[in-house]
């Protein structure tokens, strides 16, 4: 189902919080998942963490080149550096210059529980990790957002 995503500042008590890892995979993440997929869709997004749908847990949905469903996802490797603009759909229509590692191999579960190894290079490797600051409550644009606003009450 397509559920309405958290925005910032006005969700930010929420999109701060730190996610969990999943540690049982029970027919409320299966709907979550579904959820992140249906929502990301719909929305045209490149990516979205659970926490930009109220939900503190581990578990991402990168749509590039296909649907791909990171649970408890950890970079194992990464290799280049690279710097693009990047967005989020939880800051809509501000977008900033990120720096981030060109490629990365991430260690995850699929939405089934299965252990999977998944690589992404250029832009699929900047929507992973932008995904996985989610979970630690971060974001790039939240921080650029912040510089926006004091700037506007500067003047």
């Amino acid at each position: 189902m397509i559920k309405k995503i958290l925005t910032y500042p006005k969700d930010k008590e929420i999109l701060t919080k730190v996610s969990e890892p999943v540690t049982e995979f029970n027919d409320k993440i299966k709907e979550l998942i579904q959820d992140l997929k249906d929502t990301v869709q719909y929305n045209g997004g490149a990516g979205i963490s659970a926490i930009q749908l109220g939900e503190p847990l581990q578990i991402c949905v990168i749509n590039w080149a296909g649907i791909h469903v990171l649970v408890n996802p950890s970079i194992t490797r990464s290799r280049g550096e690279h710097t693009m603009r990047e967005g989020c759909l939880s800051v809509p229509g501000l977008f900033v210059d990120t720096t981030r590692a060109q490629k990365v191999w991430v260690k995850a579960l699929d939405e089934n529980g299965n252990e999977i190894e998944y690589a992404e290079g250029g832009n699929g490797s900047y929507i992973v990790q932008h995904e996985m600051d989610h979970f630690q409550g971060k974001c790039s644009l939240f921080e650029e957002y912040e510089k926006v606003v004091a700037n506007e009450n500067n003047k």
